[in-house]
């Protein structure tokens, strides 16, 4: 037989449908281990009672005492009703020198010290710095990256493909050739188109040579007109024959190639798509009460939803009118720097910056809790106790706090492990980058040592 506190643990002798160790009281059950040692001495001394009593007085004394032992196991924590009947059953019939174990046992565990929490024990915690830097606020929402320029390339004229110059992929300059139309006809008919202007020309000259006497001034001017039209269609066949040559409008990437060489196109045809992806722009509606906060060239940060990676761009349009249906301000957000694998149709979170407040006291945004409605943190005193001091907290964003009052640039805050302080709590300060599996509470549970149960210490 063998007993361990806080806890009470009792090895009892062999207990048929019993483990071996038995839990007879928990830690919080001092009350009851006085009752519980006086039946388990009376229990002793009535295995030991004179055999001249009746049957019957024994027989109610049994039952008295085992309803009454009963009662008082059923008080402690965890033991049901069945297990209590069981266990007091076997005591009651267990030899006396067994039961006096017993209740020597539970007096030794009686005058045993409880080991519940330590008040002094040291409370291992992280601490970081109080700083001094800049912090911002910022109007946040989601928009799809576009580019700042997109277009389908469009044939001007009709005829068969003859040549692709480019590929999808391929990145062309403001009037690169992209592809060319069989073009044997568009150069006949500027042939012909000049050879007529040049001969009104000359109708037009001779004209002006003669004299008012031999030509009329309306004679002159019909010459003049239709030299005019010849020169007008000439122009114009000049133009078409450009246009079997289709050029890139503005620099870019050749994102689709939608013919094939041999292919006959015909005007407003679309043989390619063209992006720009030089830069790409979010277009956001934030509500016009912001609107005294915006800029151009503002500085804007973008979350990218894939990859969590963080662009900076900058404000480019800003609306002038409030939309009325929703109260919002649109504005157009253009990002210059982007990673390479960042395509146009990205999910963002859109963060414009409203307000800036320079050179304030920092502290990690996880230092604040609240506690009774009042926002604190724990500071780290130079003797390695715990203060509590309550803050007035002003801006914040993902990583920091700005604190307003309460603390000072340079005071270590507690970041891990405040929940469980107190003012004047002992602390243990640990590295952030700790790795002791048996203190840092960033351990993973497989490296945790497995403490015994609340309390419980080996004899």
């Amino acid at each position: 037989m063998s007993y361990q506190s806080s806890d009470l643990y009792l090895q009892l002798p062999d207990m048929p449908g019993f483990s071996q160790t038995t839990i007879i009281a928990g830690g919080n059950a001092g009350p009851s281990i006085a009752l519980v040692l006086s039946l388990l001495i009376a229990m002793a001394t009535l295995n030991g009672c004179d055999s001249s009593a009746s049957e019957a007085q024994e027989e109610a004394g049994a039952n008295s005492a085992l309803k009454e032992l009963v009662d008082e196991f059923q008080k402690l924590p965890d033991l049901e009703q069945k297990t209590a009947e069981r266990l007091a059953k076997h005591i009651l019939s267990s030899p006396r020198e067994d039961a006096v174990k017993l209740s020597n046992a539970i007096r030794a565990v009686k005058s045993e010290p409880r080991w519940g929490r330590d008040e002094n024990r040291p409370v291992p915690i992280a601490t970081s710095l109080a700083t001094e830097g800049d912090i911002s606020v910022y109007y946040k929402t989601n928009a799809t990256l576009e580019v700042d320029k997109d277009a389908d390339i469009v044939a001007r004229v009709n005829g068969l493909v003859k040549k692709i110059t480019v590929e999808e992929g391929d990145e062309v300059k403001a009037g690169d050739v992209l592809l060319e139309i069989e073009n044997d006809e568009y150069k006949h008919r500027v042939t012909l188109s000049s050879a007529r202007a040049q001969n009104l020309k000359s109708k037009r000259d001779r004209l002006e040579a003669l004299t008012d006497d031999l030509v009329s001034a309306q004679e002159r001017e019909t010459a003049e007109s239709e030299y005019n039209t010849a020169m007008a269609e000439l122009e114009l066949a000049q133009l078409n024959l450009s246009y079997t040559m289709v050029r890139a409008p503005f620099g870019g990437r050749i994102v689709t190639r939608m013919v094939d060489p041999g292919q006959k196109v015909g005007s407003e045809t679309p043989v390619f798509h063209l992006s720009d992806f030089r830069s790409l722009l979010a277009k956001v509606f934030v509500p016009s009460k912001e609107f005294r906060n915006l800029k151009t060239e503002q500085d804007v940060n973008l979350v990218l939803d894939s990859t969590k990676t963080v662009m900076k761009g900058g404000i480019k349009l800003i609306s002038p009118i409030i939309d009325p249906a929703t109260g919002t301000i649109k504005i157009t957000v253009e990002v210059s720097d982007y990673p390479a694998n960042t395509r146009p149709g990205d999910f963002a979170e859109v963060q414009v910056i409203t307000d800036t407040h320079p050179a304030v006291v920092l502290v990690p945004r996880f230092a604040v809790i609240t506690d009774h409605d009042e926002q604190v943190v724990f500071i780290a005193t130079e003797g390695n106790t715990a203060e509590r001091r309550p803050v007035e907290v002003g801006y914040t964003d993902d990583d920091n706090a700005e604190i307003i009052s309460g603390v000072k640039v340079g005071e270590r805050v507690v970041v891990k492990g405040q929940r469980r302080l107190e003012n004047g709590t002992v602390l243990k300060i640990l590295d952030n980058t700790s790795k002791d599996p048996k203190v840092s509470q960033d351990a993973p549970e497989s490296q945790k040592k497995k403490p015994g149960p609340k309390g419980f210490r080996k004899k």
